[in-house]
């Protein structure tokens, strides 16, 4: 054999060195406990991967044991490319999971990126459904005085994710049947868009069964927890500590938090109520080890 035929060129082994970084990082993976926290080298970006259980009462034989990754704040737009994207989507997808969930910010307030964002959700492929709700930056508005705003962004990037099949919830709920067991999920729009009804949203919801709520801002949960959601999954924060004086000082009137303390990571809201706050995985304005790009990876329990 030729010597040019076995030896790599080096971008080939740059390629091949990230694939089997990838492969040992599953390895890993597989062996650590539910609840463990771990970061792997994503193309040059440093994703943390969040294993955690999701118990929920009620929860039939069907679904426990099922699997649910959690992605937020994908943000396409110039800055973050999907490219860039499409990684994780291809890491979420060899998890194999049953659901994903997409809590918003899909797309950086413009309309040109809203048909390729759609595109990009509709590649994933858990073993049930997509669910995935609205953030702010999916109306074009930055400010919840809708400064900003692109009139109509929200309806033609909700149109496109409809047409692929992906579960939508613009204050609505899909409910689930697996071998006599039953799981809801519940959505709401943006809490700073003038649609958000979590009233409407739970409208159909049996409370006396498992609820999971999504939500972009993690300021909704209390209320949504209260209306009878077991789980709150949002994102939004990017894993940014929201009490800081920095971030009061010149953010409070631009970004309006009630929940300051809701930043990254799992809260409880009761006795028998969560919420998580997922770090996003669009790359933009990434600071220190507490900002890094997140999967969350749930397998539900019943409890």
């Amino acid at each position: 054999m030729l010597m040019n035929e076995v030896m790599l060129s080096r971008a080939a082994r740059s390629d091949f060195n990230r694939r089997m970084l990838r492969r040992v990082a599953w390895k890993v993976a597989s062996s650590v406990a539910l609840g463990g926290l771990y970061a792997w080298d994503l193309e040059d970006h440093c994703v943390l991967i969040a294993q955690e259980e999701m118990p929920l009462k009620g929860l039939g034989k069907g679904f426990d044991g099922s699997t649910l990754a959690h992605v937020s704040d994908l943000h396409l737009s110039p800055i973050v490319r999907e490219a860039y994207l499409q990684r994780f989507v291809d890491a979420v997808n060899a998890m194999e999971v049953d659901f994903v969930a997409v809590t918003g910010d899909l797309v950086t307030g413009s309309m040109g990126y809203a048909r390729r964002v759609a595109r990009l959700i509709r590649r994933f492929r858990p073993g049930i459904a997509t669910l995935a709700c609205l953030g702010n930056h999916d109306y074009g508005m930055w400010h919840p005085n809708g400064l900003g705003g692109v009139r109509g962004l929200a309806e033609y990037l909700s149109e496109h994710l409809l047409d692929g099949g992906v579960g939508l919830m613009n204050n609505h709920s899909h409910i689930f049947r697996r071998d006599g067991a039953v799981l809801q999920f519940v959505g709401v729009e943006d809490l700073w868009s003038d649609r958000y009804d979590p009233v409407a949203a739970f409208s159909r919801v049996d409370t006396s069964r498992p609820v999971v709520a999504l939500v972009h801002n993690p300021d909704a949960a209390p209320q949504l927890a209260s209306l009878g959601a077991q789980w709150v999954l949002a994102g939004h924060t990017h894993g940014r500590d929201r009490t800081k004086r920095s971030f009061r000082r010149f953010r409070k009137a631009v970004f309006p938090a009630s929940h300051r303390h809701f930043i990254a990571g799992q809260y409880s809201l009761g006795a028998s109520n969560f919420l998580y706050v997922n770090r996003g995985i669009g790359h933009a304005r990434r600071r220190g080890p507490d900002h890094r790009p997140e999967i969350t990876l749930f397998t539900l329990r019943n409890r």
